[in-house]
């Protein structure tokens, strides 16, 4: 906290317009650290919703990242996402989650395929087939 400041009276006889310029000076300051301690005591300012927006939860849309993403839903929160990342086309299995917010998040469970291991497994695809229908 700032030191309260004194003032100083003088004996000639113009010190009473001068007193009561210090005084106004003096409120002035005080009043602009009022202010300033209310300012800071203020929470911080809720943002709000788009007009747009909705905050329903039940059916949280995939995000679009821009115009090098696409994606593709095969489960119902799971997307397989292709993305170019370093100069790289990946293609992302991927599990999705809702934040607190709605909105679609991708999560830690997946997979991040470059294209020699996706043409890889595009190869596998009917061995794969095969094993499955033994079971």
């Amino acid at each position: 906290m700032p030191k309260s400041k004194e003032i100083v009276t003088s004996s000639s006889g113009s010190s009473s317009s001068s007193d009561s310029e210090e005084n106004e000076k003096v409120q002035e300051e005080e009043e602009e650290r009022k202010r300033k301690a209310t300012a800071a005591a203020q929470p911080p300012a809720v943002k709000k919703r788009k007009s747009g927006e909705s905050s329903s939860r039940s059916n949280p849309a995939p995000p679009r990242q821009g115009k090098e993403e696409d994606m593709f839903q095969i489960g119902k929160l799971r997307y397989v996402r292709v993305s170019r990342f370093r100069a790289k086309v990946l293609i992302d299995l991927r599990e999705f989650y809702s934040d607190n917010e709605g909105n679609t998040k991708p999560g830690r469970k997946g997979i991040a395929l470059n294209l020699e291991q996706w043409t890889q497994l595009k190869t596998l695809v009917p061995e794969i087939d095969a094993a499955i229908f033994k079971y």
